[in-house]
């Protein structure tokens, strides 16, 4: 899957069907985020990743420091199964899954929905690698990568059924900015990618490009 083009090639659908109304205040909202420069001071190559509890559909709880135990993490951010562009970019990255075990690490999505939603679209995708629920979007906004909807943002999903204080636990209509990160076992990020438009994410290819670099500095710094 040519994921790039493909995301392009279904945001210019969308966009096109929108109404003109729900399309200007999409745009203004994409905007917004970019004035505040929400992607510039969130989690980024060279932090630290923050320490998480996180439940898996199952109900199963998994610590950050237990999965780094196990070596590196792809570590992706998503919106949620509602979302079309994070069906296919949860499709890419499981297409990838096995290059990544293959690299000796691991994949790992976390989504803002309930451990009941995060089941289901963990059985409707097909998705083999650990699918998190993130309630309220805590571990996002500690990575300062959630955001609150404006009102006319609001509006664009109530008119379409989503209620994401309901779908997240939460008491505020927000959500995360999609993203993903290489992840080394020590914590620090190695690779990182965030854009507050959904249309907008890295080929596979560049995650195990930059695990391969990970693993090479590893061994060089091992000899």
């Amino acid at each position: 899957m040519n994921l790039v083009q493909t995301l392009r090639d279904l945001n210019d659908r969308h966009r096109a069907a929108l109404p003109a109304r729900d399309r200007a205040d999409f745009e203004d909202e994409l905007d917004r985020l970019r004035m505040v420069r929400l992607v510039e001071e969130g989690l980024g190559l060279g932090d630290h990743l923050p320490d998480f509890s996180l439940s898996d559909g199952a109900g199963r709880l998994w610590t950050s420091q237990e999965l780094l135990d196990g070596g590196p993490l792809v570590l992706a951010l998503f919106r949620g199964g509602w979302c079309p562009y994070c069906d296919l970019t949860m499709a890419a990255l499981e297409e990838a899954r096995p290059a990544i075990e293959a690299l000796g690490a691991q994949a790992i999505g976390i989504m803002p929905e309930r451990v009941e939603h995060v089941a289901a679209t963990v059985e409707r995708r097909g998705i083999g690698y650990l699918m998190l629920s993130d309630p309220a979007n805590g571990f996002a906004r500690t990575c300062g990568l959630a955001y609150d909807l404006s009102p006319a943002h609001i509006r664009i999903h109530r008119d379409r059924g989503r209620d994401f204080p309901a779908l997240h636990g939460d008491t505020h209509w927000r959500l995360p900015v999609p993203a993903v990160f290489v992840v080394a076992p020590d914590a620090r990020v190695a690779f990182a990618f965030a854009d507050v438009d959904p249309a907008c994410w890295p080929d596979p290819e560049a995650l195990l490009t930059a695990l391969q670099a990970l693993l090479d500095t590893h061994a060089l710094s091992n000899r």
